[in-house]
């Protein structure tokens, strides 16, 4: 393990100093444009908690819009089922009167086939 961090900070040095011959920047500049860069890396850690904080929130309130809108379908229908047992009656009724006119109607007419039945 000791071999792995020494390798690495060896690496990270030769890095650095590579970094500094190609960029013309003295030691302290680098410190600065590495500070600048982990600071921007942070940044962006945080802004991402914050995305996945506001994407959970907006996820529980699409989940309660969304209970709200199905007890609001199931009233419509409630109320739709309700509508439908009291129009079925009056729907009956009017068919049965409708059937008596028009048999009423052909008895007067004289037209003893039934306009139910096609030849």
């Amino acid at each position: 393990m000791a071999k792995f961090i020494r390798n690495s900070l060896i690496g990270l040095g030769l890095s650095a100093a590579a970094y500094m011959l190609v960029n013309q920047k003295t030691p302290k500049a680098v410190y600065h444009d590495i500070k600048s860069y982990v600071q921007d890396v942070l940044d962006a850690a945080d802004n991402l908690q914050d995305a996945r904080e506001e994407f959970s929130d907006a996820q529980s309130d699409l989940s309660v819009q969304m209970a709200h809108a199905a007890e609001v379908f199931d009233d419509i229908q409630t109320e739709l089922d309700k509508s439908q047992f009291q129009i079925e009656p009056h729907v009956a009724i009017m068919k049965k009167r409708a059937e008596h006119l028009q048999s009423t109607l052909d008895r007067l007419t004289g037209d003893d086939t039934d306009p139910h039945q096609q030849s």
